[in-house]
């Protein structure tokens, strides 16, 4: 009896001996494969991000650059729209420079046109009253009258052009006491051209 309880006690402890180590390498193999598995999902976590990422990137690298064509385009629309309006205003000015000069040489000329007529009819009238008591009264509305042709002279040397100018000065000189009279007509029809060109140019 006493060395079959021995056999069975130590049957018993074999067996526990035996469940313990069982339990320990089972545990063992449990706990690798555990780990294993952790460390799959945390290596698939990084890819996912990775990849989430590097998405994430090329989406912001692609708005970036979307926004800066966009950018350079309404750069270009709006240079584009400056320039028209700045084109537009120069020629606005322009034109508005052209006309008021035309409106000022129009003015000089016309002046200068009313002082050589007066003075032709003040030396025509003088030359018919030689040697009569009126002679002397016409002579001096003649020396007058040259005296406004030479002061509205002035503004038409100023405003030009060159080629009226010159017209202006022969039709001037052909207001001269001893001028033959036709030179004025002559000078006369050449300054009305050259006006004219100048004013239409």
């Amino acid at each position: 009896m006493p060395g079959e309880a021995v056999t069975a006690w130590i049957a018993a402890g074999s067996a526990v001996a035996g469940a313990l180590a069982g339990g320990v390498v089972t545990g063992w193999f449990t706990l690798a494969a555990a780990r294993k598995q952790a460390q799959g999902t945390v290596d698939a976590a990084a890819r996912q991000a990775d990849a989430a990422w590097a998405a994430g990137q090329r989406q912001a690298d692609a708005a970036w650059a979307a926004g800066q064509r966009q950018a350079d385009a309404a750069w270009e629309a709006g240079r584009l729209q400056a320039d028209a309006q700045l084109d537009v205003a120069r020629q606005t000015l322009t034109a508005q420079h052209l006309a008021a000069q035309r409106e000022v040489r129009r003015a000089a000329y016309a002046a200068f046109l009313t002082a050589t007529h007066t003075t032709d009819q003040h030396r025509r009238e003088w030359q018919q009253g030689l040697g009569t008591s009126e002679a002397a009264g016409r002579r001096d509305r003649y020396r007058t009258a040259r005296i406004a042709v030479t002061e509205a002279l002035t503004p038409v040397r100023l405003e030009g052009p060159d080629p009226v100018v010159l017209a202006a000065e022969a039709l001037e000189r052909s207001l001269e006491v001893n001028a033959p009279q036709d030179d004025y007509q002559v000078a006369h029809t050449a300054f009305l051209d050259a006006a004219r060109t100048a004013l239409t140019a």
